[in-house]
């Protein structure tokens, strides 16, 4: 009999160790965007933690650069090459995203639009754009992080 209650019991701690698979809500994702663009209206590097998957699995294509960024560790110096510091500062230009898109896979999403760099009150063609798509995940401290982007030009 203790020998049963003590498997049971064993089974019920690992069983409460288990990662939840729990599915992504819409405003979680949107909730996310909105603070990926926070980050680019502060150019604060204390941000990407919050923002983006701490792992050497992180993958990352700049519109701006050459090959593929990877991992986490590879995030902060290629944000720097852009002027991002600790603490922030105010940009000289915004960011920002039109025609997006979020379709949601379970505890993945996939967010597409068009991203936008520059002047916002200049007409959309004389500002920088391109398309632009991120994998967004749960990681495994269940919070909602960017997983993979990819931007590209116009």
């Amino acid at each position: 009999m203790k020998s049963r209650v003590a498997l049971l019991l064993i089974f019920l701690t690992l069983l409460s160790c288990a990662r939840q698979n729990v599915e992504l809500r819409q405003q979680e994702v949107e909730s996310l965007m909105q603070q990926w663009l926070k980050l680019w209206s502060s150019y604060d590097t204390n941000q990407l933690d919050a923002i983006f998957w701490n792992s050497p699995d992180l993958t990352y294509f700049s519109s701006e650069k050459k090959g593929l960024i990877k991992g986490f560790e590879q995030l902060k110096p290629h944000h720097e090459g852009f002027g991002f510091v600790t603490g922030g500062k105010t940009p000289a230009k915004a960011l920002w995203l039109d025609e997006m898109n979020i379709t949601l896979h379970g505890n993945t999403a996939v967010v597409d639009g068009i991203w936008l760099f520059g002047d916002q009150q200049m007409p959309r063609d004389s500002v920088q754009q391109g398309p632009c798509t991120f994998v967004i995940i749960r990681d495994e401290e269940e919070e909602v992080k960017i997983a993979h982007v990819h931007f590209g030009n116009y």
